[in-house]
Parts: structure tokens; sequence; C-alpha cells
């Protein structure tokens, strides 16, 4: 940026586990490639460690990660704050914040005020983008606190998978948004597609304190635990298939990378009872799987079994 005295536009990308954040971040790096932008990211990851750093092409970026929590929350908003600090003195075009699947963005007024006080007029708020996955959404809107305000904070709504859902679904899918969030622009699309993602927000006033609404879960969600499961083995494409489909149905996702036995690596991704494994496209540091579990299930047990059952000894679970 040329002119020290234009402020940085600071997007956001929410959305709940497993809906797209990841690929449509991919997506706005490529345009800002395109558009000649120099771009700032902050991945937050709620597990312990970050796979969907891994999967973000390597370009001229940086990237800073916050992991184990989400950074709307006191035990990374400071930390979240430092690093938007510490990018105030690059020169950098945009900021782009990919929040983690469980953020809940009821403090992102205060955040910003924080920020502020920090970096005066450094950055400028340009809203916030959710992305939403007819399958899950139906299931938990209502239910989860994170999955009601992250489409009341946000001014864009991505609705994603439209491939995968029935015209009903995506029906009520539009009317519960439009009762959350009636003035949000909403786009409809598959893998996380969409055009303009740095064009001026229609409506970026969402940054606004959500007092007053009703976000009330119906069935309040505990802090989900995470588990790592790491090893130094090549694997199988149906073996990593086999272990994934054993334990989604009592997890929010589960998602890794791992080196294949045709010497190939690739990325694993699972929710509800979608699993997808795609070539990574280059070399990660560790073959490596994270397990999101629904806090209502104790999953430790059924991790190490169904690892046993489907690619046996050698392997690490934290």
């Amino acid at each position: 940026m040329s002119n020290s005295d234009i402020s940085v536009p600071l997007y956001f990308i929410t959305g709940f586990l497993g809906s797209g954040k990841t690929t449509l971040l991919n997506r706005v790096l490529d345009e800002a490639v395109a558009q000649g932008k120099k771009v700032g990211v902050i991945i937050n990851e709620w597990g312990q460690a970050s796979v969907d750093s891994v999967i973000v092409h390597v370009r001229d970026v940086e990237i800073e990660e916050l992991n184990n929590g989400q950074v709307f929350c006191s035990c990374l908003s400071s930390d979240f704050i430092k690093v938007l600090a510490l990018y105030a003195k690059r020169d950098l075009d945009a900021v782009v914040v990919e929040t983690s699947g469980m953020a809940n963005p009821m403090p992102l007024h205060k955040l910003l005020l924080d920020l502020q006080q920090m970096t005066g007029e450094h950055y400028r708020y340009e809203g916030m983008t959710a992305l939403v996955d007819p399958d899950s959404f139906l299931d938990l809107v209502g239910s989860i606190n994170a999955v009601d305000e992250q489409i009341i904070a946000s001014s864009r709504i991505i609705i994603n998978k439209i491939d995968l859902a029935t015209q009903d679904e995506l029906e009520s899918v539009r009317e519960k948004i439009h009762k959350l969030n009636p003035s949000a622009r909403v786009v409809e699309t598959t893998y996380a597609q969409m055009d303009g993602f740095f064009d001026p927000p229609q409506n970026p006033t969402p940054a606004r304190p959500l007092f007053g609404m009703d976000t009330q879960a119906k069935q309040p969600l505990g802090r989900p635990g995470n588990f790592l499961v790491k090893t130094e083995k090549k694997l199988a494409k149906e073996q990593v298939e086999g272990f994934f489909r054993d334990v989604l149905p009592g997890s929010l996702r589960v998602k890794g990378v791992f080196l294949a036995d045709d010497n190939v690596w690739y990325y694993a991704d699972g929710v509800n009872d979608q699993v997808d494994i795609k070539p990574l496209g280059y070399t990660a540091r560790e073959t490596i799987f994270v397990v999101i579990p629904h806090p209502s299930h104790e999953m430790r047990g059924t991790v190490r079994k169904s690892w046993l059952k489907h690619c046996g000894e050698g392997f690490t679970l934290s």
C-alpha cells in the first residue's frame, strides 16, 4: 500500500465446521493475486494444530495461525489483536481472517474497539462473510449459539454445497437465514465459488453490538475437545476413509493430511456423512488428523479403536 494514510480493509470469513471456509479463502487469495493485492491472512483453528494452514495454497502471502480456541473469546482475542498490530507494520493491501468453525462473534464490536485503541485508524472493517452448509445448518440452527450468531453478524452469507441439498432444504435454509438477518446479501453456490469478494460491502453494519437479539441456544453446546492422531506410516486412502466413516457419527468434524502408499500427499475432510480425499498438491510436514467430537459423545476410545481397526499400530493419540 503506497499511501500510509489509506486504511487497510479487514475482512472476516466465518461459518460452522465443514462449511467451506478454507475453500473460499483459497479462492479469495486467487482473486487477490489476480488483482495484484498483497494480503495478510490469519487462520484461527479450534483444535490444537492447524490443518487449514497446510491446505492454503502456497502464494506470496503472510499467514499467521491462532490455534486452540476462537478469536472472539478472551483466550485468543489479545493474541489476535497483537497479530493485527504486527500486520499494521507491513505493507499490506488487505487482511483476511478465517475464524474457527466454532467462532461466536458476539464480542466483535468490542474486539474492533480494542483493535482501534492499539492501531488507531489503520484498519477499516469491511464486514463478515458466513458460509452455510445446508445439511448441517438445518440440524444446528436454533440449537447452537455460534451457528445463529455467525449469520446475525455477517453482511454477506454464502449458501454453499447447494448441489448436495434438495430444493425444499434450500428454501428452508433461505427462510431461516432471512429470519436471523434480513439485510444480508445471500449468495448460493457450490465449492465456495463466488466473484467480487473485495467489492465494497452493501451493509457492513453487523459490526454493531449484538445486544438485544435473541441468540440463546435451545440446547447449549459445551466446548468441544479435539483429538490429534499422528503417524509416520504411509496409509492407503481406503484405510483413511474407513477410519473417518467410523468416527464421523460422533464428531462435528474430522480432517487431516497424510502420505499415502502411492507416495502422494492427500487432504482428507469429513463432515456430516461426507468424506472427501483429494491430492494435496505438495509435501506436508507430517501426517496428522484432527477429530472434533460432539460434546455429548465420549470419543477417545472410539478414535483409538477405529484407528487400530483400519490403520493398525504405530500412531500417537493426544
